[in-house]
């Protein structure tokens, strides 16, 4: 499995590697800004990012927004100190989780099982999976 964390706190992103990474199935991938995770997302197809919301060269929901444009099977956890998950508008249903930092080991872990269940509940749903 790919995962993709974009977070300008490199120690951040040194901590959420570790906690994420559990077995050596799990492929981690980690951008500082916008622009780089754009770069790899060109590169890689990736079954979730992690965004954080304030980045130095955008802000994590318009590269949330294109994460899902271009790549639609990856669920998106958004990450930040700032914002709380009411924040968020029904525009924003592409993402599919939300990490209010700081965060717990079990919260990461928590969400990043949550939106892996949702995903494959959605796969075994679709139509193509019975009649295609």
């Amino acid at each position: 499995m790919k995962i993709l964390i974009v977070d300008d706190e490199p120690d951040l992103c040194w901590a959420l590697d570790r906690m994420i990474r559990t077995t050596d199935d799990i492929w981690i991938s980690i951008a500082g800004c916008s622009a780089s995770a754009m770069d790899l997302l060109k590169q890689h197809t990736y079954a979730v990012a992690f965004v954080d919301a304030i980045l130095p060269d955008s802000n994590g929901f318009q590269l949330a927004r294109h994460i899902h444009t271009v790549s639609p099977s990856t669920s998106i956890i958004l990450m930040s100190g700032y914002y709380y998950r009411e924040d968020m508008d029904e525009a924003q249903t592409h993402i599919g989780g939300f990490l209010a930092k700081p965060f717990l080991i079990s919260d990461v872990r928590t969400i990043l099982q949550q939106v892996l269940s949702a995903d494959q509940i959605r796969q075994e749903q679709h139509p193509c999976n019975t009649y295609c």
